[in-house]
Parts: C-alpha cells; structure tokens; sequence
C-alpha cells in the first residue's frame, strides 16, 4: 500500500539535474527545501526534510554507499547549521518543524535564482578553475553572509564569539587542521578569481587572527 505523504513528497520535490546543485552548499539546498514545503503547505518536520532533500539532490543526499537511501545524519547536521547559532536562516526544531526567518529567506531567494537560473552565474574560463572551485561567486556569497566578515565591515571585531570562524571554515573545533587550511585556500581562490579585493583582505585578516586554527598543535593565545 503506498503512502500518502511520501507520493505527495515526491509531486513536490522534482530532483534537479547533479551538475545544477553540485556547487551550491548543502545549508542553501536545506533552506530551498524547507522554502519548497511551505509553499506547497506541508509540514516541514525533520523527516519530511530528509526525505525532500534525497528527492530533490539525491547525489549530496543519499546514504553513501547505499545511494537508494536518504543520509539523514547529513540533513541533521545540515539543519542543526541553520540555527542561530551559525548561519541563522531557520528557526523550529524537529518536534514542531522548521520554517525560515528573514536571512533564510534571502539565502532562499539567491538558492532558487541558481537552481532555477544557473545561466545567471558568471562563467569563468575552464582552465583557471580547479575542479573545487567551480561557481567562486557562490563561495564570495557564503563569505559575505557570515558574522565574520559583516563584524569585521563594520569594524566590530574586538568581541567576536568563537563560534564566528567555524561558521565561516564550515567545520567544527575537531576538524582536522588540514581540511581548515583546505576550506580557507578554497574561498581565497573563489576570491582572487571573482576579483574581490575586499573579500582577499578580510582572508587575509583571519589567517592572522585566528592563526592558531589552522597550525597542527596551535592554541588560542
């Protein structure tokens, strides 16, 4: 006997083609999922947001090694970086289901304009993109939206909160240094690509603030 719900979940969420999303981070395809359900007036509890991201971007989303299955400890670490207390673009939680606040529904804006029209996305000449840094305007947009850099355009920077540089390195205290050197290499490029002089200072800056993250066996001063 087929299930309700799920047959409805799958008229709603239409898988998009893997070469449309593969450049757009896992936090944006959350909050366009969150987005899609509203809008089509169902719940967006924890599990129907599982089951909306495996249909809509199955290869970020399925299990790996086992790709007929939804990675639900991805979406759940996906959602929990939507909170307040890193990208603060949904509030709710998996009793009563999520919703987007006034940032998610910019950063659900921007999602759909690059699903929907990727056309839009400048392009830059094959040979001086390495194979991570396809779309650096999207990284550029990540950077921009962070506490991080908005603290530190206004001059701000005196009493930062810890948490400002993992929401910017996407990671964790625990990640291994080498994958924060990685991810701060990573936007510098999509920087120097999208010609943004401003965005090279601001990475300039944090490499030298928060020297200690990226240094094998560094501690905060």
């Amino acid at each position: 006997m087929k299930n309700p719900r799920l047959e409805r979940l799958k008229q709603i969420c239409k898988p998009f083609a893997p070469e449309t999303y593969s450049s757009i981070d896992n936090n944006r395809l959350a909050v366009y999922a969150i987005a899609l359900l509203s809008e089509n007036d169902f719940l967006a509890s924890q599990e129907a947001i599982i089951v909306a991201l495996y249909l809509l971007f199955p290869e970020k989303f399925s299990l790996v090694g086992y790709k007929e299955y939804p990675d639900a400890e991805r979406v759940n670490r996906t959602l929990l970086q939507l909170g307040h207390k890193y990208r603060n673009w949904a509030i709710g939680n998996k009793q009563i289901g999520y919703s987007l606040n006034e940032n998610g529904r910019l950063a659900w804006e921007q999602t759909k304009k690059l699903l929907e029209e990727p056309a839009t996305i400048k392009p830059v000449r094959k040979k001086a993109i390495r194979p991570r840094t396809m779309n650096p305007e999207i990284h550029v947009i990540e950077i921009e939206e962070t506490s991080l850099f908005k603290a530190y355009k206004n001059g701000k920077t005196d009493n930062l909160s810890e948490f400002a540089i993992w929401e910017l390195l996407r990671a964790f205290p625990y990640s291994p240094k080498k994958a924060l050197r990685e991810r701060l290499r990573l936007l510098t490029e999509s920087a120097k690509l999208s010609k943004r002089v401003d965005v090279l200072e601001f990475l300039t800056w944090v490499k030298k603030r928060f020297s200690y993250i990226f240094k094998e066996g560094g501690r905060r001063k």
